[in-house]
């Protein structure tokens, strides 16, 4: 692949104008459907997809616009709103608790990237990587798909299960120490342990006694958090 930008694109000129020409969608004549999933900690998420598709023929259609309209409850009332305009996010399961003594909500605002809520406080941090190389005409080019967090107390290290687009699936590590501005430089467990693909692929199993253990098509290896944290600062001073 390419050179990859980390550069955060949330909140700029062209993710504004990205947002602007998908807001149209939040309607009803695109009501597509509802539904809820249930989080840790008596949480749960209720969301509502609109969705402007055109059918050119039986087997063809183009999806010009998504939007996912999600609301955090708690105990029967609303905690937060907001809006992913991608297809593709998921929607995570757990809530973090932090060394901090704070709770953290993870959740996606688009396909890429990752945003936290602080649960207590109400403060809100969204991430969009700029990505791997791309044509000018696009928000962001392609990065790690997040499908769920986890993160470990004793090291202040979160392990993120997800894939690139039509790859394996893998497990990215990083430095989660200031939830609210987070590095985003991430190592891939992949590159590490299977830079030959030997395995189909590699699942998060757990984090115990400060070691990340992962499953490699149900082959068991692990990694220590001190030797994970020293990669992540490699990384880091090299400014990738």
């Amino acid at each position: 692949m390419n050179e990859f930008s980390y550069k955060n694109v949330y909140g700029s000129e062209k993710h504004k104008k990205f947002i602007e020409s998908k807001r149209y969608v939040i309607d009803d004549k695109f009501f597509y459907r509802t539904g809820i999933w249930e989080l840790s900690d008596g949480f749960w998420g209720e969301y509502t997809i609109y969705s402007d598709v055109e059918q050119k023929d039986k087997q063809f259609s183009v999806t010009r616009a998504v939007a996912k309209k999600v609301v955090l409850i708690n105990a029967g009332k609303k905690v937060y709103e907001y809006y992913c305009f991608n297809s593709y996010a998921y929607g995570l399961k757990d809530i973090i608790h932090h060394k901090n003594g704070h709770r953290y909500y993870p959740f996606h605002v688009d396909m890429y990237g990752i945003s936290y809520l602080d649960i207590d406080t109400m403060e809100v941090y969204n991430y969009i990587p700029d990505g791997y190389k791309h044509n000018d005409d696009r928000m962001c080019g392609e990065s790690f798909l997040i499908y769920n967090a986890y993160y470990d107390r004793e090291s202040n290290l979160i392990a993120y299960d997800g894939t690139y687009l039509g790859m394996a699936y893998d497990v990215m590590v990083g430095d989660f120490s200031n939830p609210l501005d987070f590095n985003p430089h991430l190592i891939s467990l992949r590159d590490i342990l299977d830079p030959e693909y030997d395995y189909e692929d590699i699942d998060f199993k757990e984090w115990k006694h400060s070691r990340l253990y992962v499953s490699c098509d149900k082959e068991e290896k692990s990694l220590s958090a001190e030797e994970l944290g020293k990669l992540i600062n490699e990384l880091t001073v090299k400014g990738k």
